[in-house]
């Protein structure tokens, strides 16, 4: 597994780097035990605090759900644990590589982490939009148009890859970057998400 975790350590952790680091650190404990030797959130506190990781220990128990959510983690099997903190290190890869001050790091990690410029133009002009959702209109021949259902303006998202578009929106839900619903004709409608909002304000420097 890569170890973008540990890459990402700048001084001062803002909550990428934080969230980096922390799975990097599970990662590392986890792989390190061996199949009769206790791996619960106990023995990972000590572990953390035996390793000088005491900044990361004191945000661990500062935070009441990420505790529960640790321990969750930790009840799992070896494999399955490693799966998912695997998952995740890719996941943040993805998100970071569209952070300038992050892009080349998340890119040695994964070199096919980084989104898609299409991908990024429709988080762009959602965010623009001021819209909270669109809805997927399907027609017989001509591509998907993706109708802004509110915000102060009418219209739709505009793409220059309409055969990848279905992978952009998939990989874009996938991250948590845009939610799923559908409406009473069973049509999708896709969400704006605050972790969208906060990748494209980061982009921009804002």
């Amino acid at each position: 597994m890569a170890r973008i975790g540990v890459c990402l350590w700048l001084g001062r952790m803002d909550p990428i780097t934080a969230f980096a680091t922390i799975v990097s650190l599970l990662a590392d404990f986890v792989a390190h035990r061996s199949g009769n030797e206790s791996k619960d959130y106990d023995t990972f506190m000590s572990w953390l605090t035996e390793n000088r990781h005491d900044e990361i220990r004191g945000m661990l128990l500062s935070n009441a759900a990420t505790t529960v959510s640790v321990k969750s983690l930790l009840m799992d099997s070896r494999q399955i644990i490693l799966e998912r903190l695997s998952s995740l290190d890719k996941t943040l890869a993805t998100v970071a590589s569209g952070i300038e001050q992050y892009r080349d790091l998340a890119l040695i990690a994964y070199p096919s982490s980084e989104l898609s410029d299409q991908a990024y133009a429709i988080l762009e002009q959602f965010y623009d939009s001021g819209a909270t959702a669109v809805l997927e209109v399907k027609y017989l021949s001509d591509p998907i148009e993706l109708a802004y259902i509110d915000g102060p303006d009418n219209g739709s998202i505009t793409y220059t890859e309409p055969r990848f578009v279905e992978d952009d929106l998939t990989t874009l839900v996938e991250l948590g970057l845009l939610g799923i619903d559908h409406n009473g004709r069973g049509k999708r409608i896709f969400k704006f998400k605050r972790t969208a909002a906060a990748l494209v304000e980061r982009r921009r420097g804002a």
